[in-house]
């Protein structure tokens, strides 16, 4: 296996470990971390090029939500037709990585943040759209009425997917550095 594709795969295990690893509450709690998707997959678009390894998160993500309601007794409240919004919205954070990615310096700190901010934020509004067109349980809101109620969820929503990204910089510069200067740094 070429040393690209080697280092592509255990990336893109890695970062399918911490779906895995944090995807059984949305915001966390005393035991859990806060779920890592959104992260996951920013990171995942901006480090894999192989656009299959976005089906290979989304299926694990997806598998992790059954899990956590068939066993783990996690509410399965945001189950409708729209949850399938997931699929865009994750889309669309991945897809924010690989433009990200064909930039001249994708971790610069600004454009990363940028990127990082405005596709999570994106997405916040996006998948509310798609509970708010296709659940059930919104139905008899009016949209302002929905926008009021969510809004509440967005400064979680982003900020731990915000936090996991500013690890994922830290984590790449690192290895950047390490590889430049392996004498320099010892970790």
């Amino acid at each position: 296996m070429p040393q690209h594709n080697k280092q592509s795969f255990w990336v893109g295990a890695i970062l399918i470990l911490l779906i895995i690893a944090t995807r059984t509450q949305h915001f966390g709690n005393d035991v859990y971390l806060p779920d890592a998707t959104l992260a996951v997959l920013f990171m995942g678009g901006l480090l894999i090029t192989n656009t299959s390894w976005l089906g290979l998160a989304l299926i694990a993500a997806f598998g992790m939500d059954g899990y956590a309601m068939g066993w783990q007794g996690v509410s399965d409240y945001c189950m409708s037709p729209g949850y399938w919004g997931l699929i865009p919205t994750y889309g669309l954070v991945w897809g924010a990585g690989r433009l990200l990615a064909d930039s001249d310096k994708p971790f610069s700190i600004l454009p990363f943040a940028l990127f990082a901010w405005g596709s999570t934020s994106i997405a916040f509004v996006v998948s509310n759209a798609f509970w708010f067109a296709f659940s059930d349980k919104v139905d008899s809101l009016t949209i302002t009425e929905f926008s009021v109620r969510v809004a509440k969820y967005y400064m979680p929503y982003v900020g731990y997917a915000l936090m996991y990204v500013a690890i994922g910089w830290l984590a790449a510069r690192l290895f950047k550095l390490r590889i430049a200067a392996p004498s320099r740094i010892s970790l």
